[in-house]
């Protein structure tokens, strides 16, 4: 007999973190740049009691690092504290940010709170007020910053109508055996399995909506540009007959986004110099707070999206052609800066506020005489070739970028990267070429005319 159930599963909550800003000294005016991750962990208590679920599931990196955080900790408490006083039980993996829970916690941990071993599978049962068994819990701990074992392969529950469910922390089919790596066929491999909570990769997915359902919850509040969108946790509900429903409730203070300014979109207004442009991304921001969020692809949603948020933290991209190239190109000043300071001043006094944090300048130039220039200058169309060759060219590629110096980390693990360099990406390296390509044509144009 399968019992009417329902839980919460979070994962990759972090606490300990913060949002990494460009400017520190925003930080100091508006606090959820540092406490965003504290909130957005206290609004999925507020969930749990506001549902009334049975349980919470955190399926790995409760906290951020190795040390463990006092403030991180005794909060974490605090918390769960609020949901033994509703008789809401906690289970929780580690994983490779937080593999020290086990042995490390520095306050007394409340009665309702359960940490998976690391070195055997945890099984947990969730009885009701009869005392009957309504689900069961699987999970194993992560050893430390990196496990390769194949731990999803032993969990092994009775199949007795009790609704299973296994926690683990994945990269899934990964190159990198560091992250328990495994595929969905290996998890849909095991009939006794319900519900897999998986955690570790940071974005929300329903892998499989089917038995058994194979979800990651993502991260609960971006902390840079590439955890953009909006993050949160999943609710689960399951009936009588075993049908599982998973909906997605928002937990983001701020929102991480890249967007795009075309001064070519409207032809009849393409801004001239740096109030014009100013104004635009403006009034693109104004356009922003009024657009209906979205949510990850393949869930449903109970709450309301706008009611979790503080504001919005955004990368601004420029593109087009015109005249305010040659104002970047010639000026000695940082113009970014100063654009973003300007910004800066005027939007984040709105609520939602939208803080710049960064600008990234891709104009191009606006010679008529540009492409025919390359087609017809054999020099220059050789290089334009090349470039655009140069992916099809692992070795040509690989060379170039072992000359762009010591500044860059060619290659590294998103998980421990060097905060002492730039980790070039492909999107970096493509925006070099095209850069470096646009300097040598436009200094040719300049040259011969």
């Amino acid at each position: 007999m399968t019992f009417p159930i329902k839980f919460i599963h979070a994962a990759d909550i972090h606490l300990g973190s913060m949002l990494n800003v460009s400017n520190e000294n925003i930080t100091n005016e508006f606090n959820i740049f540092n406490d965003g991750v504290y909130e957005a962990f206290k609004t999925i208590i507020d969930y749990a009691i506001m549902y009334k679920v049975d349980f919470l599931l955190i399926s790995g990196d409760l906290y951020d690092r190795d040390s463990i955080s006092i403030r991180a900790n005794n909060f974490f408490i605090h918390q769960c504290e609020r949901l033994l006083k509703e008789n809401i039980k906690v289970f929780i993996i580690a994983g490779n940010h937080d593999s020290f829970i086990s042995k490390k916690e520095l306050f007394a941990i409340p009665s309702n709170v359960f940490i998976c071993e690391s070195e055997s599978i945890s099984q947990f049962e969730v009885r009701n007020d009869k005392s009957e068994v309504i689900a069961r819990i699987c999970g194993q701990s992560y050893r430390g910053k990196a496990d390769s074992r194949k731990m999803y392969s032993h969990y092994n529950p009775p199949k007795d109508g009790i609704y299973n469910i296994a926690l683990l922390h994945t990269e899934m089919e990964s190159k990198s055996l560091n992250y328990v790596p495994c595929s969905l066929d290996n998890l849909k491999a095991n009939e006794k399995i319900d519900y897999w909570a998986l955690g570790h990769i940071h974005k929300a997915n329903v892998l499989n909506a089917e038995k058994p359902t194979i979800a990651f919850s993502g991260v609960i509040q971006g902390r840079d540009i590439g955890e953009n969108g909006m993050k949160g946790c999943i609710l689960v509900e399951v009936n009588e007959t075993g049908n599982t429903d998973v909906k997605f409730l928002p937990t983001s203070k701020v929102i991480w986004n890249k967007i795009e300014v075309d001064i070519n979109k409207d032809s009849g207004d393409i801004p001239k110099n740096l109030t014009e442009l100013i104004n635009l991304i403006e009034n693109k921001a104004k356009v922003l707070i009024q657009t209906k969020l979205k949510i990850p692809n393949g869930f449903k949603y109970e709450e309301n999206l706008e009611t979790t948020i503080t504001g919005y933290s955004i990368r601004w991209v420029i593109t087009g052609k015109g005249k305010l190239k040659d104002i970047f190109d010639e000026s000695t000043d940082d113009i970014e800066e100063i654009i973003i300071e300007e910004l800066n001043s005027r939007l984040m006094k709105i609520s939602p506020f939208v803080y710049t944090d960064s600008i990234d300048v891709r104009l191009e130039n606006s010679f008529e005489e540009y492409e025919d220039l390359i087609n017809n200058n054999a020099t220059l169309k050789k290089l334009s070739e090349v470039i655009e060759k140069i992916d099809e060219n692992s070795e040509f590629k690989k060379n170039i970028i072992e000359s762009f110096g010591q500044v860059w980390e060619k290659e590294f693990d998103i998980e421990n990267i060097n905060n002492f360099k730039a980790q070039l990406e492909d999107e970096d390296f493509k925006k070099i070429l095209n850069n470096a390509r646009q300097r040598i044509v436009t200094r040719f144009i300049k040259e011969n005319r």
